[in-house]
């Protein structure tokens, strides 16, 4: 029997973070504790309605509900608690994923042994991508592109996130501040409802950067006929798959209609590591390439995020990049090395909270962590 603990887990962002459809100016989030005799696990929920389909307030009222899991991470396997939770009719599709990460952290914790090594004995080392948000001005533009360069100087891929107008103007003022060993990646955020307009576009773009390795979504979520015409008139780059590819039935539709070159595999959406594993596997044997995304996460998610790529064989880039420029609130951090995440050897995920840190930066309005009452204690 593990003992279930939720808290409320917002934290005020320096600056808004806008794509082509959304500006965020906090994280919106829920830790999911996990207590087994004298282990613990730790998990982060996510959410956003427009992606997710569910928000914070869909998660805690869920998570209320919820005192006791009756499964035993001893001998129980990650399978066993999704099967679990299906039975207890949870909803919140980042609250399954809060769990999973949460058991992958103890049941790694009580075999002594990095989350990592329950699926592989070695790491797949492969580039994390940081992103250029769209902002107000190409002066700010510029002012950002620069800052990332300066804060990571091993940078190997940069994300531009696209709005469908003024991309080429922003794209070039980025190459022109940004060195030419550093490859590129294309968030479009479903920007282009017509995809000739996509192919056009891309194109150009891939005259001005020179090394796109992908570009997400370009047209509407679920127009898989859209997506392909922009697959197919493209040889430039790969055209992954983001927002249509929320679930294992989503990528079999993808790898059905033969709609993208990869898939973003985003672990708040698929439910957490044990689902995306099922994902990865069936992309491995259809030839799709796989990335793994982010949402607006915290320290925890990115660290499960890490430890799922790393135990991946057939993942080829993270875009694991939205706890970096958050103070620090954990007992460690999952490194950023020659431009790649790599994973903690401690057991588990290998982060804790640092309450002392919590307290400091509660008391100065940045970061606001509350114990989420259950309705029957």
């Amino acid at each position: 029997m593990i003992k279930v603990t939720g808290y409320r887990y917002e934290y005020k962002l320096e600056e808004p973070l806008s794509i082509s459809f959304h500006t965020w100016y906090y994280r919106e989030n829920v830790i999911v504790k996990l207590q087994y005799k004298n282990f613990s696990g730790l998990g982060e929920a996510a959410p956003f309605k427009g992606i997710t389909g569910d928000s914070q307030d869909d998660v805690i009222n869920e998570l209320k509900k919820i005192i006791f899991l009756d499964i035993d991470p001893e001998q129980d396997s990650p399978e066993k608690l999704h099967i679990l939770l299906h039975e207890l009719n949870i909803k919140p599709a980042t609250l399954y994923t809060a769990f999973d990460f949460a058991y992958h952290d103890l049941r790694s914790k009580i075999k002594g042994i990095p989350t990592y090594r329950l699926y592989s004995d070695h790491i797949n080392y492969v580039p994390n991508s940081v992103t250029v948000f769209l902002k107000d001005s190409i002066e700010k533009t510029i002012k950002e592109a620069k800052r990332i360069i300066s804060l990571y100087p091993q940078l190997q891929v940069m994300k531009i996130k696209l709005k469908g107008e003024g991309d080429i103007e922003r794209c070039q003022v980025i190459k022109n501040v940004i060195s030419n060993n550093i490859a590129f990646t294309l968030d479009a955020n479903q920007c282009f409802n017509d995809p000739t307009l996509a192919v056009k576009t891309i194109k150009q773009l891939n005259t001005i950067l020179g090394n796109i390795i992908l570009v997400e979504e370009p047209c509407p979520k679920g127009d898989l006929d859209k997506l392909k015409y922009v697959t197919n008139n493209i040889s430039e780059t790969l055209i992954f798959a983001d927002e249509s590819a929320v679930d294992i039935n989503d990528v079999r539709n993808i790898i059905d209609s033969k709609a993208a070159h990869g898939v973003n595999i985003k672990l708040q959406k698929t439910g957490g590591i044990w689902p995306a594993k099922r994902i990865a596997d069936i992309c491995e044997k259809s030839g799709l390439e796989v990335m793994v995304g982010a949402m607006l996460e915290g320290p925890i998610a990115s660290a499960a995020g890490v430890h799922f790529a790393a135990s991946t064989d057939n993942v080829i880039l993270t875009d694991l990049d939205m706890d970096l420029d958050m103070k620090p609130h954990t007992t460690a951090k999952i490194d950023f090395i020659n431009g790649k995440r790599i994973p903690s050897e401690l057991p588990g995920l290998g982060i804790g909270l640092d309450m002392n840190k919590i307290n400091s930066l509660c008391k100065n309005g940045i970061l606001k962590l509350e114990e989420i009452p259950c309705i029957n204690s």
